[in-house]
């Protein structure tokens, strides 16, 4: 399973057997791994690898722990770790992001701004710090329209996928052009499902809404192996 993979920094990989548990790790010197793109790409690198045959449950990029406290970890966490890769057996985490044109949907509030400024004189009879309140009230009403708008794109966008997703982490942004970040499980077999349901859901909203998608990956957002 580890043929023709290295590690961080090119460093041999080895498994290490806890029972029934095996954790993959790369042999490495340093005290700590630094943040790069190089090192980024050989942790993806390496649990990609593994995906190839089975789902693993990747560990936080730049964890480094000695053979001892590996071991000692797996034993007292034993439970929790096999329900956790139950739970992702058989799958990959797909992604989806939904961006939207912020303009358009603060148009209203945007409006309201437009004839204020056309109109100097309501502004000094209404005072600046009144005028400086309205201004305020019209920003709230305009990110809590932009929340309202992204859970609605957010439940639509799981009814649309339904049962073809296993588990979902998703997060609605009430402050910009980012709607939605979703992470998908889904099981290997229903891939081609998942992926036509999406293609279908992005026909209906499109271009409305811009929609980047990435996968299959290791599921990173579904792992909380942290030592």
């Amino acid at each position: 399973m580890l043929d023709g993979c290295a590690g961080l920094g090119g460093g041999r990989l080895r498994l290490i057997r806890e029972g029934e548990i095996a954790v993959v790790v790369s042999e490495f010197e340093g005290a700590r791994a630094e943040a790069t793109a190089e090192n980024a790409s050989a942790h993806n690198r390496v649990a990609s690898h593994v995906l190839a045959s089975v789902t693993p449950l990747p560990f936080r990029f730049g964890t480094i722990a000695s053979e001892a406290r590996l071991r000692r970890y797996v034993e007292e966490n034993r439970e929790a770790l096999s329900k956790s890769l139950v739970r992702v057996r058989g799958c990959v985490e797909m992604s989806v992001k939904i961006l939207r044109d912020v303009a358009a949907s603060s148009e209203g509030a945007q409006e309201q701004a437009n004839a204020l400024r056309a109109n100097p004189c309501a502004q000094t009879s209404a005072g600046r710090g009144a005028a400086y309140l309205a201004a305020k009230r019209r920003e709230m009403l305009g990110r809590a329209a932009l929340k309202e708008q992204a859970e609605e794109i957010a439940s639509w966008l799981a009814a649309a996928l339904g049962d073809a997703l296993r588990e979902s982490r998703v997060r609605v942004n009430g402050e910009d052009a980012l709607a939605v970040r979703a992470a998908h499980l889904v099981e290997r077999a229903r891939l081609e499902d998942y992926r036509e349901r999406l293609r279908r859901a992005r026909a209906e909203r499109e271009p409305v809404l811009r929609f980047l998608t990435s996968g299959a990956w290791p599921p990173y957002s579904f792992s909380d192996a942290q030592i």
